[in-house]
Order: structure tokens, then C-alpha cells, then sequence
């Protein structure tokens, strides 16, 4: 197994920084299926992980069930961090797109 950080000493202007990164794991769920990363990405810290995975499901998420589409966000001893799910704008923006509308939904006259 290969070691969970690395250490980047170099950055674009040549400074030394000594940053060390994690790798973290990003599973997707829709209903009955589930895909598991097996490659994981490095990220600096945990926040940028959690952003980094509700990105992952809002995009996925234009083209997929909102209602059953999650992002399950774990760290490199693969405990779980966060279960994410796509962004209720994202839900609307598909929604306006689709040309579909919920029952009771008010529609807004153009000015």
C-alpha cells in the first residue's frame, strides 16, 4: 500500500512550501448502484475534499435522479466524512431545463 500524503516542495514561483496532502475517496450511489473509488484524488485538507465531492455531485447530478444520487466523501483510512448530496439550486436548474414543474409550483409573470 502506498503511503496516504505526499510533500510538494516546489511551488510556481520556485518557493519551497512542504505542503502535505491526503488522498481522499469519492463512491457514488443512485438507487441500487453503487461505484467505488479505487483511485482517490490528494486534497490539502478536509474542506477541500467536501467541496471537491458536493462539486462531483452537482455535476453528475444534472444529468442523474437528484432524489437518489449521493457522494460519499471518506479519507485514506476510509472513514467516512461526509454523505453529500447535489445542491437544491442544481435540483431547480434541472427541473427549469427539463421543462418539468412540481404540483403547486407558482409561475412567475415576465415583467
Amino acid at each position: 500500500m502506498r503511503p496516504c500524503t505526499q510533500v510538494s516542495e516546489a511551488s510556481p514561483a520556485g518557493a519551497l512550501w512542504g505542503k502535505i496532502v491526503q488522498r481522499y475517496f469519492f463512491d457514488l450511489h443512485w438507487d441500487d448502484e453503487h461505484v467505488v473509488d479505487e483511485d482517490g484524488i490528494n486534497h490539502f485538507d478536509e474542506g477541500s475534499a467536501l467541496y471537491y465531492g458536493q462539486r462531483i455531485a452537482d455535476k453528475i447530478g444534472r444529468d442523474a435522479d437528484y432524489g437518489s444520487l449521493k457522494v460519499e466523501v471518506f479519507n485514506s483510512a476510509h472513514r467516512l466524512l461526509a454523505t453529500i448530496l447535489p445542491s437544491i439550486g442544481r435540483r431547480h436548474e434541472q427541473q427549469a431545463l427539463l421543462g418539468g414543474r412540481q404540483i403547486g409550483a407558482q409561475l412567475h409573470a415576465a415583467a
